[in-house]
């Protein structure tokens, strides 16, 4: 068994190699081309012979999620995912119009929270946050943005959250920023820079974030990425936004900064480039500062800081970038009304000889700049956990986010880590910790500076001593990003989860909560059938781990070498294909090859070491195994796709193969199942965009039927068979599940319970008929079939007549359905706009009533107030009810 110490420091260097800063901005700089006809950046060939002299790599997990919804053309449709969201609304208001207690529903089943592989260091954790405001009225009302998980709301300072934007196309959120003129009004800006999931463009809120819309027109392109969202100070019509890429022809183009003056509704860009960053000055409303790693204008203009001083419609440079010509992968920008002549860049790129990160400050509003010391702060993953943010009250005071946060209580001159995951020679030290690590977020309480509220990998967390001491707030939070999921082959309470950055999860008890045993990246787990006790689990690439006694890591059983792999570029996927067949003891990898072992991972050997079941190496790289299936009726029978469209099938367990490509299209292919009592019927799926998703075989191949019928036009990454019926067929897509009942003659929306979310894998339970299903973003649901068990929330009276000054107390009635006895949490909307005082702010109970307090002002005006309450029970379903209080 390895050690413990060991064990992290393995897990240390693997984290360096899939989530290395210079992936995003070392590729987005040279990938997103110019739009300007007389620009010509240069291929990414070069950024990457560039890399490789630092001893760097981009990070592998966009690119294998980018690559199976892009193949074969390097590109997605533009219009693809709104036509198929069109169709959603379309169909699934048709399923709601004719829906009875009796139809399945999805319900959460968590990691919501999960209970973090160090608890006692990090509290209960949830999945990556990039962006965290709080309004400048009230700072109990905290809103979130997830990667891939939507905008969450909080009305008592992070205590509870609720998803607040389920209705949105997609949940991909960068930046969020609330108007402070008047704090009812918020604006988000939809597109994950961080993960590179495309957003839809601008969404508001004109309640304090309570309900959001889409407000921009084609104006503005979309989908896009953002970096950044901001608000005038004095006019919450005029809106900024530092729009880094968008999508046209099928194609990522660098995009720019826009500016709206009606409230997000129309657009105009006035200056085109890669922008990273915004920022306004705390006086003047009409000075700003971008940050922007290209200018794509004549002339080349360099990268650096470009300053408008007409609110946004002309800039020119005042800071010129120290790299080399498409050398400047990140740039932050920060102020502080402390003092508003105070400016600082974090700024990091390749000069002539070597990768350099460094801290600039200007004393004078930008006429001169000094260089300050960037000793001691950790620059690893530079650019994808990066930011800048000085005190507002203080100006010798900043923060620096990177894999942990460093700060300077002397102006820059020296820093300390606040967090301590890792030491200053580079080891990860979780049990030394006091948050997650890997920081995107952070945001100051509008009435207390030491009261701090930070957004990374693992959540959201709170301090109010100035980021010395932190307590989690993802109790309520579900945000996992999930990549594979497992089902224990006979007690329903424990299913694993393969995480993005947090490891793989067991639910055990049947608890929402999940508690994380290994921490990092991971895809797939299988489970010995003959002993459900022992596992496996597979981290990046090669490296596979066994487990034993449900959650306690034992040893690593492989590692690229094993499969004849070098650790620099080795011809594996990110996240490979380590399957079992249900039935023995053996368990299956994929490379390029197929691999397997008979004794619990100590050995393993290629049925066929000479032959590659892929398509080789191609013009788009080296092709690579995605998926393997194993008949449980015949386990001789195997099938296996690859991500460049390619599948092969053996019936003597992996010695002889045959093409089954034929018929199928050219895309990634993404899941392939078998009929449990017939292997000769299989059923494929794949990728992408502009062809059909679903295939099916009734003779081992030799011919596919498309059985795709009227599913739309978007990424299918899974499929199953329900368990109990088996015509009925589920589809996991970019936009939620669809199903089919007659064998995938035609389909229907089925999200019922379920927000629009990636979902990328399905289990079941044979036995009991159990399904469930893991998102990009929102956690892990399971199917309830026949009347689920619920509850709904009434006023009775619903309308509450009151004069000003006036006290009184009212009941909310919670009823409860088909046996459901959990606990019902009931928050309300925000109350002091309406001078109306509510007591408590917030109620739990496992009883059928509620009573609260209210007290009218005297200031109140008169007329009809609508107040929203909403309850959230254990399970994260959330139902709502309004009270009107007519004020005479």
């Amino acid at each position: 068994m390895i050690s413990k110490s060991k064990m992290f420091s393995y897990l240390f260097i693997c984290l360096l190699i899939i989530a290395s800063s210079l992936w995003l901005f070392a590729n987005k700089q040279n990938y997103y081309k110019s739009d300007n006809v007389n620009y010509f950046p240069a291929p990414i060939s070069e950024v990457e012979e560039q890399l490789d002299k630092f001893n760097e790599e981009p990070t592998e997990r966009e690119k294998w999620f980018t690559f199976q919804r892009s193949y074969p053309f390097n590109d997605i449709p533009l219009e693809a995912r709104n036509k198929a969201w069109e169709f959603v609304l379309k169909e699934q208001s048709n399923f709601l119009d004719n829906q009875s207690s009796s139809d399945p529903s999805w319900q959460l089943i968590g990691p919501a929270p999960t209970d973090s592989a160090v608890p006692n260091n990090w509290g209960v954790t949830s999945g990556r946050i990039n962006a965290v405001a709080l309004s400048p009225l009230d700072p109990q009302i905290v809103l979130v943005g997830a990667s891939t998980g939507g905008v969450w709301r909080s009305s008592d300072g992070g205590k509870t959250f609720t998803p607040v934007t389920d209705n949105q196309v997609d949940l991909a959120v960068s930046s969020i920023a609330f108007s402070k003129s008047n704090p009812s009004i918020v604006y988000s800006g939809m597109g994950d820079i961080n993960g590179g999931y495309l957003g839809t463009g601008v969404l508001k809120s004109t309640d304090a974030g309570q309900t959001w819309v889409k407000i921009n027109d084609k104006s503005l392109p979309e989908p896009a990425l953002v970096a950044r969202i901001e608000v005038a100070p004095d006019n919450p019509d005029r809106v900024y936004l530092a729009q880094f890429a968008r999508l046209s022809t099928g194609r990522l183009f660098s995009s720019g900064f826009y500016l709206s003056t009606n409230g997000g509704v129309s657009w105009t860009r006035t200056l085109p480039g890669l922008p990273t960053d915004l920022s306004i000055d705390p006086v003047n409303p009409n000075i700003l500062y971008q940050a922007t790693i290209r200018v794509d204008q004549m002339g080349n203009p360099p990268a650096g800081i470009y300053r408008s001083t007409d609110g946004g419609n002309t800039w020119t440079n005042m800071f010129v970038s120290p790299y080399v010509a498409n050398g400047t992968f990140d740039i932050r920008v920060a102020q502080t009304p402390a003092n508003p002549r105070l400016i600082y860049i974090y700024t990091g790129g390749v000069t002539s000889s070597n990768f350099d990160v460094r801290i600039i400050k200007s004393t004078d509003s930008g006429a001169t700049w000094t260089n300050l010391s960037s000793m001691g702060i950790d620059t690893n993953q530079f650019g994808y956990n990066t930011y800048i943010s000085i005190d507002p009250t203080d100006e010798s005071t900043l923060y620096i986010g990177s894999r942990d946060i460093f700060k300077s209580t002397n102006g820059g001159s020296s820093w300390r880590n606040l967090n301590s995951n890792f030491t200053s020679g580079n080891a990860f030290q979780p049990s030394r910790s006091n948050t997650h690590p890997d920081q995107h977020a952070l945001a100051f309480s509008p009435t207390d500076p030491k009261v701090i509220y930070v957004g990374n990998d693992g959540g959201l967390s709170k301090s109010t001593d100035g980021g010395n001491t932190y307590v989690s707030l993802n109790s309520t939070l579900a945000l996992t990003q999930s990549y594979g999921l497992t089902l224990h082959p006979t007690n329903p309470s424990i299913s694993y989860v393969g995480t993005q950055d947090n490891g793989i999860q067991m639910r055990q008890g049947g608890s929402n909560v999940w508690k994380e045993f290994f921490t990092g990246d991971y895809g797939n787990v299988v489970l010995n059938p003959r002993d459900p006790s022992t596992g496996f689990c597979n981290f990046v690439f090669g490296t596979i781990f066994r487990f034993r006694n449900g959650n306690r890591i034992e040893r690593q059983v492989a590692r690229n070498s094993t499969f004849g792999e070098s650790d620099s570029r080795p011809r594996i996927a990110f996240l490979a294909p380590l399957t079992g067949n249900g039935v023995n003891d053996t368990i299956y990898f994929g490379t390029f090859r197929l691999f397997t072992s008979t004794d619990l991972g100590g050995t393993w050997a290629s049925p066929a070491p000479d032959k590659d079941l892929t398509k080789g190496v191609t013009q788009q790289g080296a092709d690579v195994l995605s998926v393997i299936s194993v008949a449980r009726s015949n386990t001789s029978v195997i099938y296996t796709g690859s991500a460049q469209g390619r599948a092969m099938t053996s019936t003597d367990g992996g010695l002889n193969w045959r093409d089954i490509t034929t018929g199928l299209p050219n895309r990634f292919i993404s899941s392939i199942i078998l009929d449990d009592t017939n292997p000769a019927i299989a059923y494929l799926s794949v990728s992408g965009f502009g062809s059909g998703h679903v295939f099916k075989t009734t003779n081992s191949g030799s011919t596919w039927d498309d059985i795709s019928g009227n599913l739309p036009d978007i990424a299918c990454n899974d499929l199953i068979i329900d368990p109990k019926t088996p015509n009925t067929l589920y589809a996991g897509t970019d936009i939620g599940v669809f199903r089919s009942t007659i064998d995938g003659k035609t389909w229907e929306v089925f999200n019922n319970g379920l927000p629009p979310v990636v979902v990328m894998d399905f289990d079941s339970q044979k036995s009991t008929g159990l399904l469930q299903l893991a998102t990009y973003g929102r956690s892990v649901y399971e199917l309830k079939s026949g009347a689920t068990a619920d509850f709904s929330l009434a006023f009775d009276p619903s309308q509450v007549n009151v004069a000003r000054k006036q006290s009184g107390q009212f009941t909310l009635n919670i009823r409860r359905m088909e046996g459901f006895t959990g606990n019902v949490t009931v928050t309300f909307s925000d109350t002091k706009a309406l001078k109306i005082k509510l007591t408590p702010a917030s109620q739990s109970t496992t009883n059928s009533t509620l009573n609260f307090n209210f007290k009218v002002k005297g200031a109140a005006t008169p007329g009809s107030k609508q107040i929203v309450f909403t309850g959230r029970d254990d399970s994260g379903r959330t139902r709502s009810a309004t009270l009107t209080l007519v004020v005479q």
